[in-house]
């Protein structure tokens, strides 16, 4: 009887392997949809649409881009969530997907156990932008002017609980300031045009927005937000240069809903990995500001407990409520 069960059980992992080796050769065997939770025209569906464009050449099927919006991202991933978990539904999503968890009631999903993790795109580092009326010329300059000013220093940003808003409360707690005053805006382009006309002292934004406006010299680069410095601006130094640990910024990754199948999870991640990493592919993502990544679902789950975390804190310390 025990060696009968025991040749059951070698027949069941031997038709298991079958099984999934079979599953993955055939994947895919149909059109892939690729959501995104935000408009035509901006980053997330500029990145989605050529990354789309390189799945269908690699894997044989159409991946058709599918702009899902609503409530900061919220509808387009609610969407995915409850898509079949088979594979031909994956969603991109921005950095926001850490922050609705903790700042919106209406993302009663759990960011990482309801979905599956697929791979990091790439990050999207941020520029400190100052006007002239700040009269700092580095981040430095930005916290001593901050200490010593009797009144609170407005700062701008895409609206509450945006991912620049959150990367500038972080900077404040960090460098010990106190004394900044939050101006929220429907987006980020008011916001320019405010700083512009001297109505707020700075910004945060992201390296393609600040771009042109530094250098044109409407607007003065203060410091980078990311790890290192951003080859676009390389002779802008980073916040962590001056504030040792900080480093923030949005990024964009691929998801799927909770349960694909490992190997077609991997079939995915492996696909969007060598696409990222093509000089050619790179080469785009670099030059919208964005440093190209690529990280396996392992990667990709570990780096978004750490951001959740990390902005939770943030939400919490600075009392930010939608």
């Amino acid at each position: 009887m025990s060696s009968l069960k025991t040749m059951q059980n070698v027949l069941l992992i031997l038709a298991a392997m079958f099984c999934t080796n079979t599953y993955s050769a055939n994947y895919p065997e149909r059109p892939l949809r690729l959501i995104v939770a935000f408009p035509a025209g901006g980053t997330s569906d500029t990145i989605a649409r050529l990354l789309a464009d390189r799945m269908s050449q690699k894997l044989g099927q159409p991946v058709t881009v599918e702009n899902r919006t609503g409530a900061n991202g919220i509808v387009g991933t609610q969407d995915a969530r409850t898509a079949n978990p088979d594979g031909y539904t994956i969603i991109l999503v921005p950095s926001g997907h850490a922050i609705n968890s903790t700042l919106n009631p209406a993302a009663t999903y759990d960011p990482i156990k309801d979905f599956t993790m697929i791979s990091l795109i790439g990050t999207v580092p941020m520029v400190v932008t100052a006007g002239s009326n700040l009269g700092a010329k580095n981040i430095a300059g930005l916290i001593e002017t901050a200490k010593a000013s009797e009144k609170k220093i407005s700062y701008g940003s895409g609206g509450v609980g945006s991912s620049n808003q959150l990367a500038t409360e972080l900077f404040g707690a960090m460098a010990g300031i106190s004394t900044l005053n939050h101006i929220p805006y429907r987006g980020d382009t008011p916001g320019i045009a405010d700083l512009l006309g001297g109505h707020i002292s700075f910004i945060f934004l992201n390296v393609p927005s600040a771009l042109p406006l530094v250098k044109e010299g409407k607007l003065t680069a203060l410091a980078i937000t990311g790890a290192e410095r951003s080859p676009l601006l390389p002779d802008v130094p980073t916040i962590s240069e001056t504030v040792p640990g900080y480093a923030a910024g949005s990024w964009h990754i691929i998801i799927g809903p909770a349960g694909i199948p490992e190997d077609r999870v991997a079939i995915l991640s492996k696909t969007i990995v060598d696409i990222v990493h093509e000089p050619d592919f790179s080469d785009r993502l670099l030059g919208m500001g964005i440093d190209p990544v690529g990280s396996t679902p392992e990667e990709l789950k570990t780096f978004m407990s750490q951001e959740i975390e990390k902005w939770k804190k943030v939400i919490e310390d600075a009392d930010i409520k939608l």
